[in-house]
């Protein structure tokens, strides 16, 4: 759980990335050409044959993409024609796998794909029906944390472009996901846990639990960038989440609960970009009354799941954001401290009407929020942040802050039919 949902929260601008403009589900555009064609790519079709010559979509040698991936040299191509696959892809290698009108349909499986490896691309695949992700880059399950010597990896250099993961999370069964990789944290349509310098960029994520997941289970999650992906009606959950899960990611006093310095090389959730998304009616299911009620996620969240969690000077901007359960945008740092989710920034957004469910926060008792509202920030820690340059429209609460929250540039927001700007709860 992300918010304040069914689930357990155990939970720097980057340089632009430019991509190939993609109609994701449509046909392949003449100039949308993959560059990966022709006898330095390993081809897979449904009708594929170990008599094909290998060359192209009519000519595919595999008719599995496991085995595709399983053969292809490192940094090489797998190319997956039209069709649909069953199967859980793992890939342990650098690669790129691009579709051309391509399902994995992973019914009855924990992923459509599992990535394992640094420098691995994924473009232009749909994904679907997986009991927890659609995509998932991370270790295989806590279980392998000690067996992977001098430590576990973070991964790094990986692309997920134009990719559809569609109605994923299949394994929910009212509170939680009951065959997951990470449990407490499961079903989104793209997960990466424990991975830097990376980007999700022009996808479709719809109908998962979370749409977009950024943890750090085991390890730092940093400088990855989430741009220009259409992200709506994950349901269980939030639409793009940033939370920290790892208990070594900042020191505290465990007298004060003040934190007192950050551990990168362990954990946290920082530097990361998440920019000009289109975010729309995510974490609309109810939460259970123990959560405090209201919505069960936000549009974008972030958030810290306990003392010594961290997520930290991500930036948040240029999104279109309206229809969340909770605030469009959400900060939660619980109860009783020893979280660190300052030096966040609020930059250029869009926001329409959020919080349709409420936000009860820690629970009672404590401060409440079930007026629509835009921006909501809820820290037990003292938190600094920006807020700055937001367009803020039909809400009865434009931004709702704890007390315990310092924002600059609240002044430079601007306001459309919204009852009160500011809140101090």
């Amino acid at each position: 759980m992300t918010g304040n949902g069914p689930r357990r929260i155990m939970l720097a601008s980057l340089a632009a990335v430019t991509t190939t403009v993609w109609v994701v589900g449509g046909a392949t555009p003449a100039s949308a050409h993959d560059g990966h064609d022709g006898r330095d790519a390993l081809y897979v079709s449904p009708a594929g044959s170990s008599s094909g010559s290998g060359w192209s979509c009519d000519t595919a040698t595999f008719s599995s993409i496991n085995a595709a991936v399983a053969a292809a040299p490192a940094w090489s191509t797998v190319v997956v024609c039209p069709g649909t696959y069953a199967e859980d892809v793992i890939i342990s290698k650098p690669l790129t796998l691009v579709g051309r009108q391509a399902t994995i349909d992973a019914t009855g499986l924990e992923n459509a794909i599992q990535v394992v490896a640094s420098h691995v691309t994924v473009r232009r695949l749909t994904l679907e029906n997986a009991n927890g992700e659609g995509l998932l880059a991370g270790i295989d399950s806590f279980a392998d944390i000690g067996m992977l010597p001098p430590g576990p990896p973070v991964l790094s250099d990986i692309a997920v472009e134009n990719v559809r993961a569609i109605d994923n999370d299949k394994g929910f069964n009212g509170t939680e996901n009951g065959s997951c990789k990470y449990p407490g944290d499961c079903g989104g349509g793209i997960h990466f846990n424990v991975v830097t310098t990376s980007r999700i960029t022009d996808s479709r994520v719809v109908g998962n639990a979370d749409g977009i997941l950024l943890t750090d289970d085991y390890g730092p999650n940093s400088h990855n960038v989430v741009s220009d992906n259409y992200v709506a009606d994950n349901t269980h959950e939030c639409g793009i989440v940033l939370p920290s899960h790892n208990p070594g990611a900042v020191s505290f006093d465990p007298a004060t609960m003040a934190v007192t310095g950050r551990h990168p090389e362990v954990g946290g959730v920082f530097d990361n970009l998440v920019t000009d998304n289109v975010v729309l009616r995510n974490g609309t299911d109810k939460a259970p009354p123990q959560f405090g009620g209201g919505g069960s996620g936000a549009g974008v969240g972030i958030f810290g799941s306990g003392p010594g969690t961290g997520a930290y000077d991500n930036v948040v901007r240029g999104n279109d954001i309206s229809g969340s359960g909770m605030a469009g945008f959400t900060i939660h740092a619980h109860l009783p401290g020893g979280e660190d989710v300052n030096g966040n920034k609020v930059v250029d957004n869009t926001f329409g009407t959020n919080n349709v469910g409420g936000d009860g926060f820690d629970g009672p008792p404590g401060p409440t929020d079930f007026a629509t509202t835009a921006i909501a920030v809820y820290s037990a820690p003292t938190v600094e942040m920006t807020i700055r340059g937001n367009r803020i429209r039909d809400n009865a609460i434009g931004i709702w802050l704890s007390t315990t929250v310092t924002a600059h540039g609240l002044a430079a927001n601007h306001f459309h039919h919204v009852l009160t700007h500011v809140v101090t709860g």
